[in-house]
């Protein structure tokens, strides 16, 4: 009885050891601290960590045409900031950020919109994340168009991405030739 006794026990204390040893690698900041305490040094939250990659931005957004020198954010919404939670069966993923377009490209696209395109003078939304918000040179002279986001929002047949459920908004700087895209898709 006693064999069996102590037997229960030792494994009684490796599973709450395991179980302790687990719940220490989900504590905020157990990963990553350094002995210094630098804030420096803490891990940045992902969807706060701004992005330069083109290539997943061309993918998405084919209806921009060439883009270069993008400043953006990519994350799911509902997670943004959680640390440890059960994923859902849906992701609704947040791309926001600006990019540059070639030179005269947004005056072509304004010279050239199909008639039920409307550009309108347009403020960038308050909403603008913080760790973008240095990126954006000009806070004024932006243009919008819903039938222009519709057409950039298309899905493409021919693109790996797909673009089914999606919804966002673009706006163009004739001046500086740039693009602010703030979309929102549902990945299934």
């Amino acid at each position: 009885m006693s064999e069996l006794r102590r037997t229960h026990t030792t494994s009684r204390r490796g599973f709450l050891a395991l179980l302790g040893g687990s719940a220490l690698l989900l504590l905020p900041g157990a990963a990553g601290c350094s002995a210094s305490g630098s804030d420096a040094e803490q891990p940045v939250e992902d969807h706060l960590r701004v992005r330069t990659d083109a290539e997943p931005l061309r993918k998405r957004f084919t209806g921009l045409g060439e883009l270069s020198d993008p400043h953006w954010l990519g994350y799911d919404v509902d997670l943004a900031g959680d640390r440890v939670t059960i994923p859902g069966p849906d992701a609704r993923i947040r791309l926001v950020g600006v990019a540059q377009l070639p030179k005269g490209a947004v005056a072509a696209v304004l010279r050239d919109a199909p008639p039920g395109d409307l550009f309108e003078p347009a403020e960038l939304p308050a909403d603008i994340p913080a760790p973008l918000a240095p990126h954006l040179p000009e806070r004024s002279g932006w243009r919008a168009s819903t039938a222009y986001d519709l057409r950039v929002l298309a899905r493409d047949p021919a693109q790996p991405m797909s673009n089914d459920q999606a919804d966002g908004q673009f706006f163009l700087h004739e001046g500086r030739d740039l693009v602010w895209f703030d979309t929102l898709f549902l990945e299934t």
